[in-house]
């Protein structure tokens, strides 16, 4: 039996062209706007890499993050479904790093088909000139959140 540091050896570049692109866009967003809604990205069986976000169904219609997060968790189980995925991703602002307390960070959450799930935490902090210093990324392995491969 494989334990999730081999299976993450074994994924670490699958979970790399994932986790790129959707820290590069955190990041941009944050800088432009001070914030972002939960986006995502999934890798396909033949390696490419797609960007993926959630929006409003009404033209003056209201959004944050409590109301995209399952919009997104739902769409990547319904992709995982219909075509064959290898990852995927989600990226979202949060308040608090587990064992580290209050702090905020661009978490990037990446689920494998091989049954790893992995979050990086990337903490950020705004300046009194208002742009953004980014801290040590933290690493911890965890539960799925998506469960995009489960109903297999």
């Amino acid at each position: 039996m494989s334990t999730q540091a081999d299976i993450y050896a074994a994924v670490k570049g699958d979970l790399g062209s994932l986790a790129r692109p959707l820290f590069e866009k955190s990041e941009k967003l944050l800088r432009e706007r001070g914030d972002f809604l939960p986006h995502a990205a999934v890798l396909t069986s033949d390696g490419k890499v797609s960007l993926l976000g959630a929006m409003c169904n009404t033209k003056d219609g209201f959004a944050n993050s409590w109301h995209i997060l399952p919009m997104v968790h739902d769409g990547l189980r319904s992709m995982a479904n219909e075509r064959p995925l290898s990852a995927i991703g989600i990226a979202e602002r949060v308040d608090v790093i587990p064992g580290e307390g209050s702090r905020q960070a661009v978490k990037v959450l990446l689920e494998h088909q091989r049954g790893l799930a992995i979050a990086f935490y990337m903490p950020f902090a705004r300046t009194e000139i208002g742009t953004f210093d980014f801290g040590k990324m933290v690493t911890l392995f965890t539960e799925s959140e998506v469960n995009a491969w489960s109903r297999r």
